[in-house]
Parts: C-alpha cells; structure tokens; sequence
C-alpha cells in the first residue's frame, strides 16, 4: 500500500511539474546594451510565477567553441517585467562580434536570440535627398534610413562619417553630423533613421551624390541620393526678387503627441492625437506684399498602398503640455473675411506655422488611423494682399515635404 501510496505521489508530482512548465511564458520585452553590458527586460506573459536561473552565452565570431554561463535567480511574478537583466554579470559584449544568448527558467523553458554585428549581412539602406531639387544656398535634409531585415538583433548602428567617398559632382554640399549619431541596438525588423542638414550651392542643373554606409557593415552594402540645384520657377516664369513665392525650411519639421516634448524622428504612434509645427518663408521681396494664409491651408498625408488622404489643417496655436495634445487657439479671427487668411507672412520674413485640425477652423486634433509608410506634402492656399481684407492675388501651392512611419 505505501509503494502505491508512493508511487500515485511522485506521478501527481512529476503531473502537477510537467503542467506547470506548460503554463510557463515569458518574452524578452526590452533589450539595450548599456557599457558594452547586457540591459533586458524580462516580461512574465504566463499566470505563474517563473525564475529565471541562467544565462547561456556563446560567441559565434570566436574561433572554436566558445562559451560561457551566468548565474541569474531573478524570479518575475505574473504580468510583471524584470528590468535590468544582465547588467551585474561579468559579461561584456563586443560589437564587433556575433552572438548566441538563451534564457532558461527553473523549469527548463529557454528563450534564445542572436546578437551579431552590422557587417555579418547586408542590410535594406535607403538614402534619400530631401528635396531633390534645391535652390542654391538653401538647407535641406538627407536621411537615411537602415532597416534590419534579419533575424538578428544587431548592435552599434552608425553611419560612416565622414562620408566616404565624399559628395561627388559639380555642386558643393556640405553637411553637418548625423542625427542620432548611432543606435546602440536595432531589434529585427526595426528601422534606424539618421539625418544630416545639407547645404547646396552651385549653378542650375549642378548636383551632387552621396553614397552611404554602415560604419563596420558588410562590403558594397551601400546606398546614394543626389541633390540637384535649381531655379524656382512657377508656370514658364522664373521667379525675380519682386516675386512672391513659399518655401519651408525642411529641418524645422517637428510633431508632437503631447508630454511637453516637440520631436524631429520620422516614426510615431497610431490613434494618438498629433500636431505638426514648421517653418514657412516668404521669399516675395516687394513691399506691402504680405502673405496671407487661408483656412484652407494643410498639411496632406497619402499613405503608400491605400486610398484617401489625411488632413491636418492650419491652426493659430497648439498646447503641448498635457498627455496630449490640443489646439489652444483655433484658425480663426475677426473680418473681413471671417475666420480666414488670419495669419501673415511679411516679406522676406518667416513664421512658425502650426497644423493639426481635422477640419478647416476646427478645435478637434487629427491623429493616424493606420499603421503604414505615408508621404507628405504642404498645401498652401493664400494671397498676396497689403491687407486681409484686400482682394489681392490669390495664390496656392504644394510643396513636396516629407515621409512619416506609423509602426
């Protein structure tokens, strides 16, 4: 009886184990590296507790077997995250080098993921020239954006500075440094955007090519853009120093999704309200010839794929402190005509235009539907009066602006 009494124990036992490694989920919610040591957030996605007891690691660079195991102990509740996991280990990592890293509980689940350097494959590069063409001594923008295609986690992303080779052509472009100068991490199928302002001079038609490439990155894996620089024209006229025309100063783009915090990347968040600020120039050089903006006026986004668009109409002021954002004052104003052309741009002046109205006039912030890739475009409607309420010469126009990523 005390065999059977034993043995019905140990097999409700090794049962109740066996259930409860099924019941066992977790995920690696975060990654970083922080002073070259590992920095990851472990999320418990079950409904038991788990503990996680060792960390495997093998150097897939280094010749011969290469490996090495770390004592953790960290026990994480259901629903709940350890932070900081891998930072009191001896363990540094070079970034230079590939990895193979597993996670493994008390009960013998294991997570695994690779680590590795940007030169072990090619990686999607695109460089693009923002706008392509450019007036002479005007700043535009040049992106790039590095897309891990693998399967890896890749560290220490950076583009090769300076550019080598240099911008070739007969234009001169100088450029700054690059923005984010590098991602210490870039997860697979994340995107890392870097930005340089450029300043293009020359005759109409002169340009200039730049090729780039991941510091360290595998061998040819590069990508080139070209600015070309010409003369603004309008219909079949080039336009003098008494003509009016818009521009934007594309590095002045900036959005926000509240918290107090403006941001220059190029990837936000679905559903949350958004507002938009940049800068708008009047280059017309005649006096009294101000510009005044209509109602009407937006900035326009078609994401890539689907049909319609999306609008974030002119607003006169926007509030950015709270958790999200509102128009605090709406495109409106006393006549004549009411409610519109309210903002003006003196000549050769400047203004920080605000966007982020559903509707023309509206109080309610536009946010993105979808997720997708979307391009953009300001349309401009307005005059060129000496007052609003002067008839003037009505004037509109669109300019190519950006791209955005909704993730």
């Amino acid at each position: 009886m005390h065999l059977l009494d034993n043995y019905s124990q140990t097999f409700l036992t090794t049962n109740q184990e066996r259930n409860d490694k099924q019941r066992e989920n977790f995920k690696i919610a975060t990654f970083s590296l922080v002073s070259s040591k590992l920095n990851m957030g472990i999320q418990n996605t079950g409904d038991i507790p788990i503990n996680i007891t060792r960390l495997w690691v093998q150097n897939t660079t280094a010749s011969g077997d290469w490996f090495r195991t770390y004592t953790v102990n960290t026990v994480v509740s259901p629903g709940a995250t350890a932070s900081n996991i891998g930072q009191s280990l001896p363990l540094y990592i070079d970034s230079a080098k590939s990895y193979n890293i597993t996670l493994v509980t008390e009960r013998g689940n294991s997570q695994q993921f690779a680590l590795n350097s940007a030169g072990s494959a090619p990686l999607n590069i695109q460089l693009l020239a923002l706008p392509a063409a450019t007036p002479s001594g005007l700043t535009a923008e040049l992106v790039m954006i590095v897309t891990n295609n693998g399967s890896s986690t890749l560290t220490n992303i950076s583009p090769e500075q300076p550019f080598n080779p240099p911008p070739t052509g007969s234009a001169l472009c100088t450029y700054g440094t690059a923005k984010p100068p590098k991602y210490d991490v870039l997860p697979p199928g994340g995107t890392a955007t870097f930005t340089w302002d450029v300043v293009v001079s020359g005759q109409p038609n002169d340009s200039c090519t730049f090729t780039a490439n991941i510091k360290n990155g595998y061998p040819g894996n590069t990508a080139t853009a070209k600015f070309t620089v010409t003369t603004l024209k309008v219909t079949s006229t080039d336009w003098a120093t008494n003509t009016g025309i818009m521009t934007i100063q594309y590095t002045s783009f900036q959005w926000s999704q509240g918290n107090n915090q403006w941001n220059k990347s190029w990837q936000l968040s679905k559903s949350n309200p958004t507002v938009f600020s940049l800068n708008v120039t009047n280059n017309n050089a005649t006096s009294g010839s101000n510009f005044y903006m209509s109602s009407k006026t937006s900035l326009v986004f078609h994401q890539i794929g689907n049909s319609g668009d999306l609008q974030f109409f002119v607003v006169n002021g926007v509030d950015i402190t709270g958790s999200t954002p509102t128009i605090n004052t709406p495109y409106t104003c006393t006549g004549p005509p009411t409610d519109d052309f309210c903002v003006n741009i003196p000549p050769k002046g400047w203004k920080i235009v605000y966007f982020g109205a559903k509707t023309s006039s509206g109080t309610t912030v536009g946010s993105f539907p979808s997720t997708g890739q979307d391009l953009a475009y300001l349309a401009v409607f307005g005059k060129y009066a000496s007052s609003q309420s002067a008839s003037g010469n009505e004037y509109a126009q669109n300019l190519p602006y950006i791209a955005l990523n909704i993730p």
